[in-house]
C-alpha cells in the first residue's frame, strides 16, 4: 500500500526540507494579533522544546497525528498540539526531545521513526519557549499507546485535509489571558491555532511546492 508513492513523496519532502524554508512568511499567516515572532533583543532565558510531526500511511492515505492536552494541565490545558515537550539536558539534541516526548505521550517507537528533516523554529512569546518542529516518517501505522496524564485524545489527520485551502479561517478562542480572534485551521472536528497552526502553515507550503513540481 502506497509503496511507490510513499517512497517518492518521502524523497521529495526530504529534499525540500533540506533547502530554504518559507519560515516567517508561513508563520505570519497564523500569527495571532498582538504577538511577536521574535524575542526582544537581549533576552537570554529562552527555553527550548521540540515537537514531532509524524507522517504515516493509513487506509490508503498519508496521515499525521495531533493530540489534545487534558484540560486540567497547568500549562496548555485543552490545547491541540503535536506530541512534544521541554528539552532536557539528558536529551543531548533537540531531535531527541521530540522522539522522547512522542514515545512518552503516544507510544511511538524510535526504531520505527525516521527523522527526515525539520521545519523553522517558532518563538512563543507568552511562554518564552522556542518550539523546534521535526518531521518523522513511519512506514506503517504506529502502535499508539496514549499516556492519559499528558494526552486526552489523539487525532489522525489526513495530509490532504491540511492541504485544503478552505480549512483556513478566523475564530474567537478563550484562553487564560482572555478572548482573542485568531487565525487557524478547521480540520473536523478540530480548530487548530497558535504555534501548531504555524507549523501546519509551513508544512502546507512545503507540501504544495512538491505538488507543483
Amino acid at each position: 500500500m502506497l509503496s511507490s508513492e510513499s517512497s517518492d513523496f518521502k524523497t521529495r519532502l526530504k529534499e525540500v526540507l533540506a533547502n530554504a524554508l518559507p519560515g516567517e512568511r508561513a508563520h505570519r499567516r497564523m500569527l495571532p494579533q498582538g504577538r511577536d515572532l521574535y524575542p526582544v533583543a537581549g533576552l537570554t532565558d529562552i527555553k527550548q522544546s521540540s515537537v514531532l510531526m509524524l507522517i504515516f500511511p493509513d487506509n490508503g492515505q498519508f496521515h499525521t497525528c495531533l493530540i489534545k492536552r487534558p484540560v486540567a494541565m497547568r500549562n496548555h490545558g485543552g490545547q491541540i498540539a503535536f506530541p512534544g515537550g521541554k528539552y532536557e539536558p539528558s536529551d543531548k539534541e533537540l531531535v531527541r526531545t521530540a522522539l522522547r516526548e512522542s514515545f512518552e505521550e503516544i507510544g511511538t517507537d524510535d526504531n520505527r521513526v525516521e527523522i527526515i528533516g525539520s521545519l523553522t523554529p517558532i518563538y512563543v512569546q507568552v511562554s518564552n519557549f522556542t518550539i523546534n518542529p521535526f518531521i518523522g516518517w513511519c512506514e506503517t501505522i504506529p502502535d499508539f499507546k496514549i499516556d492519559h496524564r499528558e494526552v486526552d485524545e489523539l487525532f489522525k489527520i489526513p495530509l490532504k485535509s491540511i492541504l485544503d485551502h478552505s480549512t483556513h479561517e478566523w475564530r474567537n478562542v478563550i484562553t487564560p489571558r482572555g478572548n482573542f480572534e485568531v487565525p487557524g485551521f478547521y480540520i473536523d472536528p478540530l480548530f487548530i491555532w497558535g504555534a501548531t497552526a504555524m507549523i501546519i502553515s509551513e508544512f502546507r507550503e512545503v507540501s504544495l511546492s512538491i505538488a507543483n513540481q
